[in-house]
C-alpha cells in the first residue's frame, strides 16, 4: 500500500542563518543602506476560500457594507502568517516551540504485535509492574498515593446487582459515573468488601468481552511527589483520549476533576532509568523515548539567544522585544459575492496527528523510525496543492451534529492588500518578494484559510500583480540579493547554492500541482495497516524534482563559492575563539587586574590551541607583544621603586645616627648585634659612602667612640692580640685614628691600656 497524505514536510535545516545585523536593528536609527516602501499586492484564489477573522461566522472573513452587503476580505494576520512561514524555510530560519510545534509526548500500547513479538513481550513485561493509586493534585503540586495491597477483579454481573444505575457499555467516565457520584455528577468510586479487605470499584469503560470491573485496594502508601514532567507527559499522552480532557455533553471528563480537587483512578510505573509514567487502564500507553522537541533538536540545535531573519523582519518578544518592520494590511476582495454564489461546505475538520511516524518523522530506510530512535523530525509541514481548482469531499463522520460548516467563497476572486517595509535592507525586500513568488518559479502556489488538506484556499500571485512604491531598484534586483545572500549561507554549509538545496526544491514541490490520488487522505485502518511492513513495503510520500527559479549567473556563482570558502574560514576563526570564550575572558581581567605574567601565560595557551585548528593568531599576538611591553614597564617601575626603597632606607638610617647602627640590638633583644671591631668598621665604611662624606660628624665620631669604648671592654681573642701591640702598628688604631682622629684613638688606646 502506497503511503499518500495531503500533506508534507520540508525537510528541517540542520544549520541556522542568523544575518549579521540582526542585532542592530531598531525603529529609531536606520541603517545606512535601508529602504522604506509599500508593495501592493493582489492574490487570486484558484480554488474556493474561507478565512476567520476571530469570529465563529459560518461567512468567510467579512466587513457589513453601507450597501448592506457583505464586503470579504482575508485578514492581514492570515497572510503575515503564511509569508512568515515561508520566509524562514526559505532563509533557513529556527524552528521554535509553541510558534512552530508544540512539544507533545506520544505513547503506544503493543499488547499483541504479530509482526514483533519481542516488542510485545516487553511491552507487557513493563506494565505488569504497574502499580494502582491515586492521581491528585494540590496547590499546583501532583502527587501520586499508591495503593496498599493486590490489584483485584470483580464480576461485572456482581457489580450490576449491586448497584442498579450501572452502564457497563458506557464510556469510561460515564460507567463510573454509573456505580457512584457526588453531587457534581463525579465518580466516587464506592467501596467494596472481598475476601475480609476493602476495594474501591474502578471501572474500565466498554470493550469486547468485558467479564470484570477493577478493584483497587483502599489501604493506601505513602504519596510520591511528580515531576512537572511526568505529568505534561501523562496529559500530552492521553489529551486526544475520550473523557480524559474533553468533557461529553457538560458530563465532566478525568483532567477537569483532577484539576478540580478530586482524585482520579491511575496505574504508575518507574522504570529504571527513574522515568516516571503514568497509565489510565491497566494496558496503558507508555510514552515514546523521545518527545516532539527532542527530535526537533536532534537535527536542529539552534541558538536561543541569536535571531533569524524571520524574527529579525517580523519581530520578537521574550527577555528582549523587538517591533517587527513589515506591516501587513487586510486583503480586501475586489467587489462583491451573492450568497447565492458561496460553496457551502459541511464535514469534520480533523488535523493530522504528529503520532503518525511514518510520516512525521524522518524515514530513511526500512523499518519504519519511532519516537523511540533518534532519527529527527521530518520537517516543517505544509498542505500540497490540489490539481487545478478541485476540492475533495470533508470527512463526515457517524454523527450528522459534529463537524464544521462553513460557506466559502467561489474560485477566482482577486483581493488587494498592501505590506508596508520599513528600514529594510536589499536582501529583505528580497525574501519578502522571493516568499510571494516562490522567487518568480511559475505554477507555484500557497495555502490560505481553513480546509487547506480538501483543496481549499489555493491561492497564486503573478508578478505583473506585484507593484513597487519607494524602492530605488525592480523586483529582480531584490530578489537576486537575497539569493546571493542564501547562497553563500548554503555553500558554507552545505556545499550547494540555495536553489539547489533540498529544503528549497521540496519546498515548491509541495506547494505545486498534485493529482487527487496523491493529495487523498488515507482512512483510520489505512495509517495503522502502513506501519506492518510485513503487510506493505516500506515507502514514503516523494514529490517531483522540479527546481525553483534562480537569478544567479555562472559568473555570480562563481562569486559566491569564493565568498562562502571565505565566510567558512572566518565562522570556523569565530567559532574556535568563542568555544574559548572562558580563557579570553580569564585572559582579560588578568591584564585589567595588571597579572600581566598570568596574563601572557593563558594568551600562550589560547594561540597553542588557535595553531591546531590552523586559525591566524596574529591578533594574539599583537596583545602578547602589548602585555611583553607592559611586563617590561612593570619590572622598570619595581627597579625604580626598589632603588626608591633604599634611599628612603638609607636617609632614615642616616637621619637617626651611626650609634642607632652600632648599637643595634640583635635578634634576642639583649644581646649587640655588633660585636668586634671587624663589623663595625665595615659599618663605618658602609656609612661614609651612603652618607656621602669622606669623615664621620662629630656626633657620629662620638657614637663610634661610645661604641668603641664597649668593645674593648670584652674583645675577642683575635682582637686581644692585636690591641696588644704599639699603638702605630696596630691595624685597629690605626683605623680609628682613621675615623676619630689621633686624639680620640690615643684615648681610646690609654683607656684600654689601663
Amino acid at each position: 500500500m502506497k503511503i499518500t497524505a495531503p500533506y508534507n514536510f520540508v525537510p528541517l535545516n540542520e544549520k541556522v542563518f542568523y544575518p549579521s545585523w540582526s542585532e542592530q536593528v531598531t525603529q529609531d536609527l536606520p541603517f545606512s543602506d535601508s529602504e522604506d516602501g509599500v508593495i501592493e499586492v493582489k492574490i487570486k484564489n484558484v480554488s474556493p476560500l474561507f478565512t476567520r477573522d476571530g469570529a465563529l461566522n459560518e461567512h468567510s472573513a467579512h466587513i457589513m457594507g453601507k450597501d448592506g452587503k457583505r464586503h470579504y476580505f482575508i485578514p492581514g494576520t492570515t497572510i503575515k502568517g503564511m509569508l512568515r512561514e515561508i520566509i524562514e524555510i526559505m532563509s533557513f530560519g529556527k524552528m521554535q516551540e509553541d510558534k512552530d510545534f508544540q512539544n507533545r509526548w506520544f505513547g503506544y500500547r503493543d499488547v499483541a504485535n504479530r509482526m514483533n513479538k519481542a516488542k510485545s513481550a516487553e511491552y507487557l513485561n513493563k506494565v505488569n509492574n504497574a502499580i494502582p493509586g491515586w492521581l491528585s493534585k494540590e496547590g499546583e503540586r501532583y502527587f501520586f498515593t499508591p495503593c496498599d495491597g493486590q490489584l483485584e477483579k470483580i464480576n461485572s454481573i456482581e457489580v450490576g446487582l449491586n448497584f442498579p444505575g450501572y452502564k457497563p457499555n458506557g464510556s469510561v467516565w460515564e460507567t463510573n459515573v454509573s456505580v457512584g457520584s457526588d453531587s457534581n455528577h463525579y465518580p466516587t468510586y464506592p467501596e467494596r468488601e472481598k475476601d475480609g479487605i476493602n476495594y474501591r470499584i474502578v471501572c474500565t469503560g466498554l470493550m469486547q468481552g468485558k467479564k470484570h470491573e477493577l478493584l483497587f485496594p483502599s489501604d493506601r502508601g505513602e504519596s510520591i511527589p511528580l515531576s512537572e514532567e511526568t505529568i505534561r507527559a501523562f496529559k500530552s499522552i492521553y489529551e486526544g483520549t475520550p473523557d480524559f480532557a474533553k468533557e461529553k455533553e457538560g458530563k465532566g471528563c478525568f483532567l477537569m476533576a483532577l484539576e478540580k480537587g478530586y482524585e482520579i483512578p491511575v496505574f504508575y510505573l518507574k522504570m529504571q532509568n527513574g522515568q516516571e509514567i503514568l497509565g489510565m487502564s491497566r494496558m496503558f500507553k507508555l510514552p515514546f523515548r523521545n518527545n516532539v522537541r527532542q527530535q526537533v533538536e536532534i537535527l536542529q540545535k539552534a541558538d536561543k539567544t541569536r535571531h533569524d531573519l524571520g524574527e529579525t523582519l517580523f519581530g520578537y518578544t521574550g527577555d528582549d522585544n523587538l517591533k517587527g518592520r513589515v506591516q501587513i494590511s487586510h486583503a480586501f476582495m475586489e467587489g462583491t459575492v451573492e450568497d447565492s454564489e458561496l460553496i457551502e461546505t459541511k464535514g469534520i475538520l480533523g488535523t493530522p496527528k504528529a503520532s503518525y511516524y511514518p510520516l512525521y518523522l524522518k524515514q530513511q530506510h526500512s523499518p519504519y523510525k519511532t519516537y523511540d530512535e533518534n532519527e529527527g523530525i521530518a520537517g516543517r509541514k505544509l498542505y500540497r496543492i490540489h490539481s487545478k481548482g478541485t476540492t475533495t469531499q470533508l470527512p463526515q463522520g457517524e454523527n450528522k451534529n459534529v463537524g464544521t460548516t462553513f460557506k466559502a467563497l467561489p474560485a477566482g476572486q482577486t483581493f488587494t492588500l498592501r505590506i508596508s517595509l520599513h528600514n529594510t535592507r536589499e536582501a529583505e525586500i528580497g525574501a519578502i518578494l522571493a516568499a510571494l513568488t516562490f522567487n518568480m518559479t511559475p505554477e507555484v502556489f500557497f495555502n490560505l484559510g481553513m480546509a487547506k488538506a480538501f483543496g481549499f484556499g489555493k491561492c497564486h500571485i503573478d508578478k505583473e500583480d506585484i507593484t513597487l512604491r519607494g524602492f530605488s531598484q525592480d523586483m529582480n534586483y531584490y530578489m537576486q540579493r537575497f539569493e546571493e545572500m542564501m547562497s553563500v549561507f548554503t555553500y558554507e554549509n552545505y556545499q550547494q547554492l540555495w536553489a539547489q538545496t533540498e529544503s528549497i526544491t521540496q519546498l515548491v514541490n509541495i506547494l505545486s500541482e498534485h493529482t487527487d490520488d496523491e493529495v487523498r487522505m488515507m482512512e483510520m485502518k489505512e495509517y495503522g495497516d502502513s506501519k506492518f511492513e510485513k503487510k506493505n513495503p516500506f515507502n514514503k510520500i516523494q514529490e517531483k524534482g522540479t527546481p525553483i527559479h534562480s537569478w544567479l549567473t555562472d559568473e555570480d556563482k562563481d562569486k559566491i563559492r569564493d565568498l562562502a570558502l571565505k565566510a567558512k574560514g572566518e565562522r570556523a576563526e569565530k567559532e574556535a575563539r568563542r568555544s574559548l570564550s572562558e580563557q579570553y575572558a580569564l585572559a582579560k581581567s588578568c591584564v585589567e587586574a595588571k597579572e600581566y605574567q598570568e596574563a601572557k601565560k593563558l594568551y600562550n595557551d589560547i594561540m597553542d590551541e588557535l595553531l591546531k585548528k590552523g586559525i591566524n593568531i596574529q591578533e594574539e599576538r599583537q596583545i602578547v607583544a602589548d602585555i611583553d611591553e607592559q611586563i617590561a614597564k612593570q619590572e622598570e617601575e619595581k627597579k625604580q621603586q626598589a632603588e626608591q626603597d633604599v634611599l628612603i632606607t638609607i636617609t632614615n638610617k642616616l637621619e637617626a645616627g651611626l650609634g642607632a647602627t652600632l648599637d643595634k640590638l640583635a635578634g634576642d633583644g639583649v644581646n649587640y648585634s655588633i660585636k668586634d671591631f671587624k663589623v663595625c668598621f665595615q659599618k663605618v665604611e658602609k656609612w661614609l659612602k651612603d652618607s656621602k662624606a669622606s669623615q664621620l660628624k662629630e656626633s657620629d665620631s662620638n657614637d663610634l667612640f661610645n661604641t668603641s669604648m664597649r668593645l674593648l671592654q670584652e674583645p675577642s681573642k683575635k682582637e686581644v692580640k692585636e690591641l696588644a701591640k704599639p699603638f702605630d702598628k696596630s691595624g685597629i688604631w690605626r683605623k680609628l685614628t682613621g675615623f676619630l682622629g689621633e686624639d680620640k684613638a690615643k684615648e681610646l688606646y690609654d683607656s684600654y691600656q689601663k
